[in-house]
């Protein structure tokens, strides 16, 4: 059995045939000679070994300064070797990993410090879990699909990605987990387990939202 899974694995990598990286001069996309006994077993030891993968670290100013983002996973090269002679099964790839340059700034509100790396003014409308305002669906998270409650906000995903955090002045501290048809651009939509004729109350405002960069203990959900 034990030889049985070496030819195999012989097979296998005589199959995919990739560049050579040998000292013997064997041709790209040729596997070295295989080095069999008169008796049909294997001469000589093989190996496979891994080939450990390069990172490469880029600058991201919309990440907040300390934080890392993982940008693409790096994956192991492999390398077949018979006896001294050494040939590239697959070339390692690359990881690469964005590191956050963004300054984060520090606000104190009721008591409770909250961490922000952007600021700007949005128009804010309100809704509630009627099935007018949020149809078929019900008062459902797009996000994660959870019942909505207060301190849900829809956004625009273009402008600020689900799940982050927020602190919308005159609301309160939030997290974007929905979307509307009619939520485009610097606008959010607030939740409010309220009844339909308080909603109505609310019409249009304009708000100041903070990005934050950590979940907020204040945060109801």
């Amino acid at each position: 059995m034990k030889w049985a899974v070496v030819v195999a694995i012989a097979c296998m990598a005589m199959g995919i045939g990739l560049k050579s990286a040998n000292a013997s001069g064997s041709a790209p996309n040729q596997m070295p000679p295989w080095p069999w006994s008169g008796r049909g077993f294997a001469a000589e030891s093989v190996q496979f070994t891994p080939v450990a993968y390069p990172v490469k670290t880029v600058k991201d100013n919309m990440l907040p300064q300390g934080q890392t983002l993982l940008l693409q996973p790096g994956r192991p090269g492999i390398v077949f070797q018979v006896g001294p002679v050494r040939t590239s099964i697959t070339a390692p790839t690359q990881q690469i990993v964005a590191q956050g340059t963004a300054p984060v700034h520090t606000i104190v509100i009721n008591g409770v410090t909250y961490h922000y790396d952007r600021v700007f003014s949005v128009l804010t409308t309100a809704y509630n879990g009627q099935y007018s305002m949020n149809g078929p669906s019900g008062a459902v998270a797009a996000w994660d699909g959870l019942p909505l409650h207060q301190g849900d906000v829809a956004v625009d995903p273009n402008v600020i990605p689900l799940g982050t955090y927020l602190y919308i002045d005159g609301y309160g501290p939030a997290r974007a987990v929905d979307t509307g048809s009619a939520i485009i651009g610097d606008h959010i939509d607030l939740f409010f387990p309220e009844p339909a004729s308080q909603i109505a109350r609310y019409g249009i405002q304009f708000h100041t939202v903070y990005i934050l960069t950590q979940r907020p203990s204040s945060y109801p959900g």
